[in-house]
């Protein structure tokens, strides 16, 4: 009785079965594209192998090549485009074995470095049943043609690199839902309600930097007056002048913009909705990570923006809810005052004037000094009363306004960022000088710089309290010959030598620097209180 064997494979049955092991091993969706575009050149013994993927309209995006060293690649240059023998294969939807390209009459001439190829196969490789890509082989090693064994070995290997493909894009789709959803949990966590806004937006602004993976994180809000900066994580010297443009674009049409950068990264622009807030955007500089965004990850991103809207709504909820009670104490404090004090006192000084008709000259006189004590206290407190129904302007308020009364003058409205808590850091006196030196700066700008952006920074730190303009403009070293000033924000004259007199006043000081990418910053710097 003979002992059954199994049937031994073929030498290409088993080379295309080992293909196929060694490819489905991997479920990284690039190196299993290059492990396809490895396997199809050892299968049919080429020298050259290339797959070049597609999007849905069949145009190119990404060649994964085999044989060509960096440098060939390199000095080929240009993405192909689908002439010739490479777009005969999509047209087709069928391998295609070709003897000698240069006869072909569907060939056309290829790129001046491309290195010349007279055998040529190629096959389309499919996902579903719609192009993921094409796969193309040239020139065997040993010089002699493709053959039938080879075309059906690159079809039958194309065939199942589809769905190895389908497998690994899935488990990549998985993998990128997956690092999504955890910066969702991080950046939602950062908008949980809390009643410190400020510190609220800068922990979203430094988890979108951090799970972008970006230089840069800045929320920018603007309503009727300036831009102002809520918050602002990494190095953002003078972003707002650069990206004006763009900034300018995503408020006007409310849409996500991506800005692709020469590194490789990308600048995203998102704009945020809100019902109470201002209108913002997050602007989201040199991001490596969100550099090639696919539809679904613009969907979260845009969910990331609905959330952000929603807190500053509720942050501008607060603020507001904060001034209507702020009011309220107003109200009770001066109908306190009036009702309790002001009444009182009001009937001590008629006591008090009775006594001055009393025959005692000393009591007379005494009594005429409490009355003129009196009178003055009732000054006093109507005063305090006018004042507290009136409220004053906080520092906030009155640089808005200021800023927005330049825009007609510039030509364009200032950025304007906050840091910390300067309605409080300065005195009322230095408040007043602060106001003067900005409007100084400002109408400098106007006069001289020839600027087109212009970046206002109010920071109250600890000890100091900063004002920083900065201007895209012509630059300290292009004064006019007219300029009583000397340069754009003010380098020698009266101008400046007010702006140093205030600041040296309070034990400050004055700094005049070349601006981030032009033009110049000028850097008024006092102790705060």
């Amino acid at each position: 009785m003979s002992e059954n064997r199994p049937a031994e494979l073929s030498r290409e049955a088993r080379a295309l079965l080992d293909a196929v092991v060694a490819i489905g091993s991997d479920l990284d969706l690039a190196r299993v594209l290059r492990r396809i575009v490895e396997s199809a050149c050892a299968l049919t013994n080429a020298r050259y192998g290339v797959l070049a993927t597609v999007d849905q309209r069949g145009a190119f995006t990404e060649l994964i090549t085999h044989g060509l060293t960096p440098e060939e690649q390199a000095a080929i240059g240009r993405m192909p485009v689908g002439h010739g023998l490479l777009g005969a294969v999509p047209r087709r939807r069928t391998p295609m074995r070709v003897e000698h390209v240069s006869r072909h009459p569907e060939s056309t001439g290829f790129p001046a470095a491309h290195p010349p190829i007279d055998r040529f196969l190629g096959a389309p490789v499919l996902v579903d049943g719609v192009a993921f890509g094409h796969l193309y082989l040239g020139d065997p090693a040993d010089a002699q043609p493709f053959t039938e064994h080879d075309e059906a070995l690159v079809e039958a290997l194309a065939g199942a690199a589809g769905v190895l493909i389908d497998n690994a894009r899935r488990f990549d789709e998985s993998e990128r839902r997956r690092a999504w959803l955890e910066a969702s949990v991080r950046i939602n966590a950062a908008l949980a309600p809390t009643l410190r806004t400020e510190a609220s937006l800068q922990r979203l602004v430094e988890e979108v930097r951090d799970v972008a993976a970006a230089e840069a994180v800045l929320l920018v809000q603007q309503e009727v007056g300036p831009v102002e900066v809520a918050a602002v994580s990494g190095e953002a010297d003078g972003l707002l002048v650069q990206l004006d443009e763009e900034l300018r674009r995503t408020r006007e049409e409310r849409e996500l913009l991506v800005r692709g950068e020469d590194d490789g990264s990308a600048t995203l622009m998102l704009p945020i909705a809100s019902q109470v807030a201002a209108p913002g955007v997050l602007v989201v500089h040199h991001s490596r990570r969100w550099a090639a965004l696919r539809e679904m990850e613009r969907d979260l991103i845009v969910g990331f923006a609905d959330g952000i809207g929603l807190a500053l709504d509720r942050a501008a909820a607060v603020r507001e809810r904060q001034e209507l009670l702020l009011a309220k104490d107003r109200d009770r404090i001066a109908r306190d005052l009036h009702d309790l004090v002001v009444q009182r006192l009001y009937a001590t000084g008629m006591q008090l004037a009775a006594a001055r008709n009393a025959s005692d000259d000393e009591l007379r006189r005494l009594a005429a000094e409490a009355v003129g004590e009196v009178d003055q206290a009732m000054g006093d407190l109507r005063a305090t009363v006018f004042e507290l129904r009136r409220g004053s302007g906080s520092v906030r308020q009155v640089v808005r306004s200021l800023v927005t009364e330049y825009a007609d003058v510039l030509g364009f409205l200032p950025s304007l960022r906050f840091v910390g808590q300067v309605d409080t850091a300065l005195s009322a006196s230095a408040a007043d000088d602060l106001v003067l030196t900005l409007r100084e700066a400002l109408s400098n700008v106007a006069k001289h710089a020839s600027a087109t952006a212009v970046a206002v920074e109010l920071e109250a730190g600890a000890t100091w309290f900063t004002l920083r303009v900065t201007d895209d403009g012509v630059g300290l070293a292009h004064a006019g010959p007219d300029s009583d000033e000397g340069g754009p924000v003010g380098v020698t004259g009266h101008g400046l030598g007010n702006v140093r007199h205030r600041a040296e006043r309070l034990g400050g000081e004055v700094r005049l620097l070349p601006g981030p990418t032009g033009g110049t910053r000028l850097e008024w710097v006092v102790p705060a209180v």
